[in-house]
C-alpha cells in the first residue's frame, strides 16, 4: 500500500482546519492555541491534544483560554508549525493506508502580503518543510513520522472559488475572509485573481472584541473581559449578577454594525467595486457578523461550510496539480 497523501491545511489565528480525500472527504478542526507544559496530568477533552515535538511537550486546542492564541501577524512561528503538523497527523490517523514514514504534498494558507514576496515565501516553505528532513511528532502518545515532499503556498481568503469552477467561471467575485486579526479581500475575474485587488485590513474580530469590551466596561463601570464578550455574542446581552442589562444589546448591535461598515468602507477606499459582482463571505468571523453583513449587502453569499471553504479550494488546487504531474 502506498503512503503518499495530498493534504490541505488552513491554519488561522483562531482555528486550524485540515482536509484530505480518502474515499470521502476527511476533515479536522481545532483551536489554534498552544502552551508548553510538563507532567500534564489532566484528562484531555475533545479537541485538545498532548503533543511532543523536538524534545518539548505542548497542550494544544480547546482546553486553553484565549490568552494562548498567537497574535503575532507572522505565521512563521512554532504555534502555526506545530498546529499544521498536528493537523497532518490527525488526518493520517484516519487513513487506512500505511502511514509509516508518510510522504506529504501539502497546500497551506499564507497571508496576502507573504504571497506577494517570493523570498519570504521560499523561507516560509523551507521552515514548514523542516528543510526536507523527516518530521517526528507524537500526538496523545502516538508517533507520526512524515516528510513534506512538496508544498504549495496559497493566499488566504480564496473561499469556495475553486470548489465549484462552473459556478464562478464567468463571474466577477469579491471574497471577504474575516479572521481573528485581519480581513483578507480578494477579487476574481473568471476564476483569475486580480493581483492589485488582493488586500488586507486590520479589522478582524479580535479588534471588534476589544471595542465591545472597552465600551461595555465604560458603560457599566466594571471589567468586561474578552471571554465575557464571547458569552455576550452568544447571549446577546451583558448579564451582571444574573440580571440582564437590557441596554447592552443595543450597544453591541451598534458596535457590530459599525464594524461591518468599516470593512466595506475599507474595501471601497481600495477601489474594490461591488457593481456586477458576487460578494462572498468566509471564515469564522463572517458567521459572527452574518446578520449585519446581510443588512449591509443583502445579496451576499455564505458558503455552507464557511470555515472549511478555503481548505476545500486548496485541496481542489492540490488535486488538479497532482493530476497534471501524473
Amino acid at each position: 500500500m502506498h503512503n503518499t497523501f495530498l493534504i490541505a491545511v488552513d491554519s488561522g489565528k483562531s482555528t486550524t482546519k485540515g482536509i484530505m480525500r480518502e474515499g470521502a472527504i476527511q476533515k479536522i478542526k481545532f483551536q489554534t492555541k498552544i502552551e508548553e507544559v510538563s507532567n500534564l496530568g489532566a484528562e484531555l477533552t475533545p479537541g485538545s491534544f498532548h503533543v511532543d515535538f523536538e524534545g518539548k511537550c505542548y497542550l494544544v486546542g480547546n482546553m486553553l483560554d484565549e490568552s494562548k492564541m498567537d497574535y503575532n501577524l507572522s505565521k512563521r512561528t512554532d504555534t502555526h508549525r506545530i498546529c499544521i503538523y498536528l493537523a497532518i497527523a490527525q488526518l493520517l490517523k484516519r487513513s487506512k493506508q500505511n502511514i509509516v514514514l508518510s510522504k506529504i504534498t501539502l497546500a497551506i494558507n499564507i497571508s496576502i502580503s507573504l504571497y506577494k514576496n517570493e523570498k519570504q515565501k521560499s523561507e516560509f516553505s523551507e521552515f514548514l518543510r523542516n528543510n526536507g528532513e523527516t518530521i517526528n511528532i507524537i500526538v496523545n502518545n502516538k508517533s507520526f513520522l512524515f516528510r513534506i515532499e512538496h508544498i504549495h503556498l496559497l493566499p488566504e481568503g480564496i473561499g469556495p472559488i475553486y470548489c465549484d469552477l462552473n459556478l464562478y467561471r464567468k463571474k466577477r467575485v469579491v471574497i471577504f475572509d474575516i479572521g481573528l486579526l485581519n480581513v483578507n479581500i480578494q477579487e476574481f475575474n473568471n476564476l483569475i485573481p486580480a493581483f492589485n485587488k488582493m488586500i488586507t485590513a486590520d479589522l478582524g474580530v479580535n479588534i471588534l472584541r476589544s471595542k465591545v469590551a472597552d465600551k461595555l466596561s465604560t458603560q457599566f463601570g466594571m471589567t468586561v473581559t474578552d471571554a465575557d464578550v464571547e458569552a455576550i455574542y452568544r447571549d446577546k446581552y451583558l448579564i451582571i449578577n444574573g440580571k440582564k442589562m437590557e441596554e447592552s444589546k443595543q450597544i453591541v448591535d451598534q458596535l457590530l454594525a459599525n464594524h461591518v461598515k468599516e470593512i466595506f468602507n475599507f474595501a471601497l477606499s481600495r477601489k474594490v467595486s461591488f457593481s456586477n459582482t458576487e460578494i462572498i463571505f468566509v471564515c469564522g468571523g463572517s458567521l459572527l457578523l452574518k446578520e449585519y453583513l446581510i443588512k449591509e449587502f443583502p445579496t451576499a453569499a455564505f458558503p455552507e461550510d464557511a470555515q472549511m471553504s478555503n481548505a476545500l479550494s486548496f485541496l481542489t488546487i492540490l488535486e488538479a496539480k497532482h493530476r497534471g504531474q501524473s
